[in-house]
C-alpha cells in the first residue's frame, strides 16, 4: 500500500466508516437499499463536469432560516447541496431574477454545515415508509404496516380499532361539532396556509403552535407592541447599525439565517464603520468571542439588565432617552442601577457603558431579544422591554440600527386565499383534552418528556392521535397511527424571509428527486408509500366531505402541486401589486419555481421608517425578579443553548453531523471544576434537586461560562427514531444507538426555572 498523507487517510478512513455505516441498511418497512452516495463523497466529483448533472433550486428546510439551495442530481439521487445563486439569503450578490438558469450555473451560494448534510434527512434509513397502525397499548413499540386506504378509512370512520374499545374517528366528531386540533412544527408560509385552509373546513377544528412556533409568536407580539402593528417581528441591520447588543442572541451559532448573519456581522467588523456589538449570555459562545463586550448573565435575569439600562439612560442620558410612557418610568426608577446590577450579576459601570453606546448611537442602534429570551416563561414581557431600549433612543425599524420589512403582499394573499377568514390558533396545552390530535413534524415529547405519561399515553386525552411524520419519533412512537411524509427534499412550499434578511421576496420549494408530471399534478417521491402532507390531509379531507376538498371530474385527490399553483398564481398577483418584477402570474410560476423563489431589488423597495410619534405603545408588565434560590456547593443552575451544525432532529439525527460531535457535553467553569475535582472530558452524573432524574455525560472544562452555572447543547439524547427496536409486523427493525447519544438537556429543566442541577463525578 502506498504511503498516505494524514489528509488522505482522513478521508478514506471517513468514507470507509460511512460504507460501514450505510451498508445493507434499509429504509424502514422499504425493500430499496440505502444509496450508495450517502455512504461517504463520491470518489468523483460530480462538479467536475456538468454531465448528466441536473441542478435543482430549491429552499432548505432544517431550520427557519430558508436559505435558498441549489442541489446538484445525478442519475436521480443528490450528490451535493449548495447554494442558490438566485437567493439574497444564499449569496452575497445574488442573481437577477431574469439571469438565464444555463448562466447561472456559474455563480455559486453558501449554506451551512446542516444545510449541506440534507442528503442524510432524505436517505435516513430508520424513515416510515409504509402508514403504521399500533397493535399494542400505546407507547409498546408494537406496529403493523396497513395501506393508505385501511389508514384514512379508520381514522375518518372509527371503530374498535385497537381491541380497546370504540375509538370515535374523524366523522363522529365532525358531527358533534368538536373539532380535531392540528400541532404542526416548521410550517412555512405556504404549507401554513394550507394547514389553516383545512382547520376552517373542518368545524371548530384548532391549529395548535408548538413551542418553536409560540416562540416565533412572542417574537412578533412583542415587536409589534413596541412599533405598532403590521410589522412583525424585528432585527438588527448589521449592515448600517453602529451598535448592536443582543440579549439571549448568538447569531454565529444559531443564526437564521446562520451564512447570512454571519456574513453581515463580518462585514460589519472589518467595515471600518466603528460597528461596537455586545453580546448578553451566561456562555462565552463563538458570538461572544467575536464582539466587543461580553456580559456574562445571571441565567433568566435578562429583564433587571435591560430595566438597569433603563435607569442608566434616566439617569445619564436624560436629555437623549426618552420613556414612550410614564407608567414604564415609574416603574424602572423604582430601583436603582446598583439593585439592578447585583440581580442580573452585571457590574454597573459595564450597564451605563451599554447605555452610553445606545445614547450616542440612537437611530442606528439596535437592542435585539433572541431565543435565549424568548423562550422564558417572562419572555414577551421581557422581549417588549428590551425593544423599547430602541424607541427611548429615536432607534425604529428602518432608522438604521433594526431592520424594517414590508411583508404586506403576503397578508393580501393570505386573505384572499382564506377568504379572509381566520382560523383558530393557540400554544399547545397538555392539560387540555382533545377528541382528536394529528401531528404533522412535531415532537412535543422531546421538548416535555413528561408529557407522554401527562398527556400523550392517556386515551382520555387525546382518544385518537394520528402523527405525520418521516420517522418514529419521542412523539410519534405513542401515537395511533403514523402516516408516512416526505422530507423538505420531496415537497413544495412557499417560505418566507426571516425578519432577519433584508431583501424582500419569497423563496419556493421544490422536490429534488423523484417522479413530477406537471400536466397531470401527480408526484411520485422515491419511497412509493410516502405522501406529502398536504396530499395526506386531503385524502382525509375529500372521505369527511369538506368544502374546498373535493376529487376532480376523474375522480383523483387533490395533489400537493395543485394546491401550491394555485396559491403561487394568487400570490404573485398580490406581489405584481405590490411592485414585484412579475409581468403575468400564471406564465411566471414555472420562471419562480425554476429559480427557488422571488426577490425584489432592495434598491428598488426602500421601507421609509416609522414615525415613532405616530406608533401607540403597549406598556409591558413588569413584575419583580424572583429571589435566586439557595444553591448548595455542588448545585448549579442549569441552561440550554444551540450548535451551529446541530440544531433540529432532522440535524440532531444525521449521521454526518453526529461525525462532527457525536454527544453533548456538560459545561462548567474552570474554577468551580477545579473545586468539584472534575477534569476535563470526566464522565459527570447530572441530578435534578428532587433526585427524580439522573444522567451521566462527559463534563467540557472552560473558562468562558459564569461560575455556578453549567449548559447543554440541545438536540441529543434521543430515544426513539432508530435508537429503540420496534416490532412491524412481529419483525424487529435494526437500531443505531450512536443516534441516541448524550443528554436530552429537557429531562432536567424545571417547569419553574430557575433549573438546579446537581453534578458529580461519577
Amino acid at each position: 500500500m502506498k504511503n498516505l498523507t494524514r489528509r488522505e487517510f482522513i478521508r478514506i478512513a471517513g468514507l470507509m466508516g460511512g460504507v460501514s455505516l450505510f451498508a445493507g441498511c434499509q429504509l424502514l418497512k422499504q425493500d430499496m437499499p440505502v444509496p450508495e452516495y450517502i455512504a461517504g463523497a463520491p470518489a468523483v466529483d460530480p462538479l467536475e463536469t456538468l454531465l448528466g448533472v441536473e441542478n435543482v433550486q430549491s429552499v432548505c428546510g432544517l431550520c427557519a432560516g430558508n436559505c435558498g439551495i441549489r442541489c446538484r442530481v445525478a442519475q436521480g439521487v443528490p450528490v451535493k447541496i449548495g447554494g442558490n445563486p438566485y437567493s439574497p439569503i444564499a449569496a452575497a450578490e445574488p442573481l437577477p431574477f431574469d439571469t438565464p438558469l444555463e448562466k447561472s450555473l456559474t455563480y455559486g451560494a453558501s449554506v451551512c454545515a446542516i444545510g449541506g448534510s440534507g442528503i442524510q434527512t432524505l436517505y435516513d434509513p430508520f424513515r416510515v415508509a409504509k402508514p403504521l397502525k399500533r397493535v399494542g397499548p400505546r407507547g409498546s413499540g408494537k406496529w403493523k404496516a396497513v395501506s393508505w386506504e385501511q389508514a384514512v378509512a379508520e381514522i375518518v370512520n372509527g371503530g374498535d380499532l385497537f381491541g380497546e374499545g370504540a375509538v370515535a374517528g374523524l366523522k363522529a366528531v365532525k358531527e358533534v361539532g368538536s373539532g380535531p386540533a392540528l400541532l404542526a412544527s416548521g410550517a412555512d408560509w405556504g404549507s401554513t396556509i394550507f394547514l389553516k385552509r383545512f382547520t376552517v373546513a373542518f368545524p371548530r377544528a384548532t391549529l395548535l403552535q408548538d413551542r418553536e412556533s409560540t416562540i416565533k409568536e412572542i417574537a412578533r407580539a412583542a415587536a409589534e407592541a413596541v412599533f405598532g402593528p403590521g410589522g412583525g417581528a424585528v432585527d438588527a441591520d448589521y449592515r448600517t447599525a453602529r451598535f448592536v447588543i443582543g440579549f439571549g442572541d448568538a447569531p454565529l451559532d444559531s443564526g437564521v439565517p446562520l451564512v447570512l448573519l454571519a456574513r453581515a456581522i463580518a462585514n460589519a467588523r472589518v467595515g471600518g464603520a466603528g460597528f461596537t456589538w455586545a453580546v448578553v449570555d451566561p456562555r462565552l459562545s463563538t458570538s461572544a468571542t467575536k464582539a466587543d463586550l461580553w456580559l456574562p448573565i445571571v441565567p433568566g435575569r435578562d429583564l433587571d439588565l435591560a430595566l438597569g439600562i433603563m435607569r442608566a439612560l434616566a439617569d445619564h442620558h436624560p436629555e437623549t432617552a426618552k420613556f414612550p410612557n410614564q407608567t414604564l418610568k415609574a416603574a424602572v426608577m423604582g430601583r436603582t442601577l446598583s439593585q439592578y446590577s447585583e440581580s442580573c450579576g452585571i457590574p454597573a459601570d459595564t450597564i451605563r457603558k451599554i447605555a452610553s453606546l445606545l445614547a450616542s448611537e440612537g437611530p442606528r442602534a439596535a437592542a435585539i431579544p433572541g431565543r435565549g429570551v424568548l423562550a422564558q416563561p417572562d419572555g414577551l414581557e421581557t422581549a417588549k422591554v428590551v425593544l423599547t431600549l430602541n424607541r427611548m433612543v429615536g432607534s425604529v425599524p428602518g432608522s438604521g440600527g433594526l431592520l424594517r420589512r414590508d411583508d404586506s403582499f403576503l397578508i393580501q394573499a393570505e386573505k384572499a386565499l382564506l377568504r379572509s377568514t381566520t382560523a383558530r390558533s393557540i400554544p399547545f396545552d397538555t392539560g387540555a383534552s382533545l377528541e382528536a390530535l394529528i401531528t404533522w413534524q412535531a415532537d412535543p415529547v422531546y421538548d416535555d418528556p413528561s408529557s407522554a405519561e401527562t398527556f400523550f399515553l392517556k386515551r382520555d386525552k387525546a382518544s385518537l392521535f394520528v402523527a405525520i411524520g418521516q420517522s418514529i419519533t419521542e412523539t410519534a412512537s405513542l401515537a395511533d397511527y403514523i402516516l408516512p411524509d416526505t422530507t423538505y427534499l420531496e415537497r413544495w412550499d412557499i417560505c418566507a424571509s426571516p425578519p432577519s434578511v433584508p431583501a424582500l421576496g419569497i423563496g419556493v420549494r421544490s422536490p429534488v428527486v423523484g417522479a413530477i408530471d406537471y400536466n397531470s399534478d401527480m408526484y411520485v417521491p422515491i419511497i412509493r408509500g410516502t405522501r406529502p402532507m398536504e396530499e395526506i390531509l386531503s385524502h382525509i379531507a375529500v372521505e369527511l366531505g369538506l368544502r374546498g376538498f373535493e376529487r376532480d371530474s376523474a375522480g383523483k385527490l387533490p395533489t400537493a402541486w395543485g394546491f401550491y399553483r394555485r396559491t403561487l398564481d394568487v400570490l404573485l398577483t398580490s406581489m405584481q401589486s405590490a411592485g414585484f418584477p412579475v409581468i403575468d402570474p400564471q406564465q411566471d410560476i414555472a420562471r419562480v419555481v425554476q429559480r427557488g423563489g422571488l426577490f425584489a431589488a432592495e434598491s428598488g423597495r426602500t421601507v421609509p421608517a416609522q414615525r415613532q410619534d405616530a406608533v401607540a405603545y403597549q406598556v409591558p408588565q413588569i413584575k419583580p425578579a424572583p429571589a435566586s434560590p439557595p444553591v448548595g456547593s455542588d448545585e448549579f443552575v442549569l441552561f440550554t443553548y444551540s450548535l451551529p451544525f446541530h440544531r433540529s432532529p432532522e440535524s440532531g439525527l444525521n449521521s454526518w453531523l453526529l461525525e462532527v460531535l457525536p454527544e453533548n457535553r456538560v459545561m462548567i467553569n474552570t474554577a468551580d471544576a477545579r473545586r468539584l475535582g472534575i477534569a476535563n472530558l470526566d464522565t459527570v452524573s447530572l441530578e435534578t434537586r428532587d433526585g427524580n432524574t439522573r444522567v451521566q455525560c462527559k463534563a467540557q472544562v472552560v473558562p468562558g461560562i459564569r461560575p455556578g452555572t453549567i449548559a447543554l447543547a440541545r438536540g441529543f439524547g434521543y430515544t426513539q427514531s432508530g435508537v429503540k427496536t420496534y416490532l412491524i409486523d412481529d419483525s424487529p427493525s435494526a437500531t443505531d444507538k450512536t443516534r441516541g447519544a448524550g443528554v436530552n438537556p429537557a429531562l432536567l429543566m424545571s417547569t419553574a426555572p430557575p433549573s438546579i442541577v446537581r453534578i458529580r463525578k461519577v
